[in-house]
């Protein structure tokens, strides 16, 4: 894959500051506030971004990682971003760990943060009633996650090749005959399975919620030789059905009444079958929830930080988006 990541320049029409949420054996974990630099004094609508990484690896100021548009529509709608950083993978506990750390951040954003912003950004106030909630890859699957926790408190939920399917061959046993290899990475720059296996013991002993690049070949290993699912997610055999949007949305659980997917029909790590399993799903557990699901012809992972790549629908999308988040009232 040849992707044109963003960089820091990103983040030039935002003042930055980064909050305590929680701590964990020492270890402080924050989430970063981004507010539009010349934002008038008000009530603000909200995004919350939680970023992607295959669950192992990026944080919450991220540059290659951070969706271009929806820095786009806080700034151009007056919004102001909310974006936390949480455990990586691996962990002592796995999934279990970053989703306890995903609810202590919607709690804290909800009962600490306001006080928060009234200290560093005076006059400056969140509109909860107009909360966007946004993921891409691993990162979709902490926004789902989320969102079925707190369907009635998130306005519009807007996902980008989301990790949905949890149980999907591929994260259990790697790609099969002839697929590619995950993100079409070249043999022999992916880490054995043995070094993989190694590399994942050592790092789950040191609780981390900030890392780049750097692991990106391990997380690649940790997909392709089948360790993603039983070594990464959930080390201790859990099985909890609170892990597995699918299984929480049989069980009865709700989304928020707009959702957006994009996702491209030749992904090479979060394979879009799991997207349209969870698209058949709603459509038959979720009637009230108005599904827009916009399948990228021919494209793989990470399509949406290069504009072109999906010009054919980009305005129609976010303008679904926009009329859901800011307009909830509204029919369409």
């Amino acid at each position: 894959m040849a992707i044109q990541w963003p960089d820091e320049s990103i983040f030039e029409p935002f003042t930055i500051f980064e909050e305590l949420y929680k701590t964990v054996s020492d270890h402080e974990i924050k989430a970063a506030i981004l507010i539009p630099k010349n934002l008038s004094p008000g009530l603000h609508p909200v995004v919350f971004n939680i970023h992607g990484g295959f669950l192992m690896t990026a944080h919450s100021l991220f540059a290659p990682f951070f969706a271009p548009w929806a820095l786009d529509l806080a700034r151009e709608n007056s919004a102001i971003i909310i974006s936390p950083d949480y455990r990586l993978l691996p962990s002592q506990n796995g999934i279990a760990d970053q989703l306890e750390d995903l609810e202590d951040f919607w709690q804290w954003s909800h009962s600490k943060l306001p006080e928060v912003l009234e200290r560093n950004a005076h006059g400056h106030s969140l509109d909860f009633t107009r909360l966007l909630m946004v993921g891409g890859s691993a990162g979709g699957y902490c926004a789902v996650q989320l969102a079925l926790s707190h369907p009635d408190d998130i306005t519009a939920l807007a996902m980008s090749y989301p990790l949905l399917d949890l149980k999907d061959d591929i994260f259990v046993n790697g790609p099969a005959p002839g697929q590619p290899n995950v993100l079409r990475v070249a043999a022999e720059q992916i880490p054995s399975k043995e070094d993989t296996v190694a590399w994942i013991e050592e790092k789950r002993t040191t609780v981390t919620t900030k890392d780049g690049f750097e692991r990106i070949s391990f997380c690649v290993g940790s997909c392709q030789h089948g360790l993603f699912a039983s070594k990464v997610l959930d080390n201790r055999n859990l099985h909890r059905p609170e892990f597995f949007p699918l299984d929480r949305i049989k069980a009865g659980a709700k989304l928020p009444k707009k959702v957006w997917i994009m996702h491209g029909d030749d992904d090479s790590v979060v394979y879009i079958r799991g997207t349209q399993k969870f698209a058949n799903l709603l459509k038959e557990k979720l009637p009230e929830t108005t599904l827009r699901f916009d399948i990228a012809q021919g494209e793989d992972h990470a399509f949406d930080f290069e504009a072109p790549r999906w010009k054919s629908f980009a305005q129609s999308a976010l303008d679904f988006t926009l009329k859901a988040w800011l307009d909830p009232g509204s029919k369409g």
